[in-house]
């Protein structure tokens, strides 16, 4: 986690001296705080869906786990993610809480894994789609990191839903993992095969998944229109996805300074202002962190009742001993 910060601190740091930090300070000064709020809202309304999309992936699995605990769980794992551990620590306590509730872990993890593979499918999809309709743009992003992950999901989603590649894959890991790794491989391959059977199931979650990452990409084109960034929606449909493959690299604090420096390169060719691009992927990363609070209040509060039912369990204890003393 240290490392993460100082990497963090370094990008947005390097990144400030190259721009005026005088400027970027009055661009925030003159925010438009009711978009701001817009932006906190479309970051909610992506958690929402998120939590659908997880939900549903959870039911193929036949994971008891309702909708309202969904949504706890979710709201939770994004606080975790964004705020405290980064990137995909928040996934594993989403796969904790289905344990908790459940007694199940493999069929958690699957349903976990193909909640991210989506989500991510999902982005790499609309920037790819959208990167034709700006053709002024050089295509790095597309080339170098959206193209390639895009093209690398579709093998491993192949190769998880298919028999056949499956069985190769767990004879593979048998002949070159340790036995207790090949056996983890090995179920979660099985219980992914279960999404092969439910193509309605698929069609329907990557539906919600695209709703998702257009909200997500939303929570930025607000907060851009509130320091006063003119670029077009497209822009943002295609460049913010991109960013976002590239801050979910587990290098640093939720993409912080990562995000940043990739958005600020893309967005400067299409004449957007240095400083207004860092106060926008900063105001756009704050919606975020506004929104997750919502998390860390189901969090805080869970634990005080589970802490609050123990108490209550050892008093009844102690009662009962009492109650059978001679």
């Amino acid at each position: 986690v240290g490392v993460k910060i100082l990497v963090s601190a370094g990008l947005l740091y390097c990144l400030l001296l190259r721009s005026d930090l005088d400027a970027v300070t009055d661009v925030f000064a003159q925010t438009a705080f009711s978009l701001f709020g817009v932006a906190v809202l479309c970051f909610v309304a992506s958690n929402a869906l998120g939590a659908l999309q997880w939900f549903l992936l959870l039911g193929a699995q036949d994971l008891q786990v309702s909708f309202r605990q969904a949504i706890v769980f979710y709201w939770i794992g994004v606080f975790f993610n964004n705020v405290l551990l980064g990137n995909i620590g928040g996934d594993a306590i989403r796969i904790y809480d289905v344990r908790r509730v459940t007694g199940q872990i493999s069929t958690g993890v699957a349903a976990t894994v193909m909640d991210r593979f989506i989500g991510l499918f999902s982005t790499c999809t609309l920037a790819l789609l959208t990167f034709l309709f700006v053709a002024e743009v050089r295509p790095v992003g597309l080339v170098t990191v959206l193209l390639p992950v895009w093209g690398g999901l579709v093998v491993l989603l192949a190769m998880g839903l298919s028999q056949r590649a499956g069985s190769f894959l767990e004879r593979l890991s048998a002949h070159v993992l340790p036995a207790r790794l090949a056996d983890t491989v090995s179920s979660l391959r099985r219980n992914i095969v279960v999404y092969r059977h439910r193509p309605r199931l698929l069609l329907s979650v990557w539906a919600v998944s695209l709703s998702v990452q257009f909200c997500r990409i939303l929570v930025y084109w607000c907060a851009g229109l509130a320091v006063g960034l003119s670029a077009g929606l497209v822009y943002f449909v295609a460049f913010q996805p991109v960013a976002a493959v590239v801050a979910a690299l587990p290098i640093s604090i939720g993409g912080l300074g990562v995000r940043e420096n990739v958005l600020v390169g893309l967005f400067h060719q299409v004449g957007a202002s240095d400083n207004t691009t860092i106060a926008m992927s900063l105001l756009g990363y704050s919606a975020g962190i506004v929104a997750s609070l919502l998390g860390g209040i189901a969090f805080v509060v869970r634990k005080a009742e589970v802490r609050d039912s123990r108490n209550l369990d050892h008093a009844v204890d102690r009662m009962d001993d009492r109650a059978s003393e001679p």
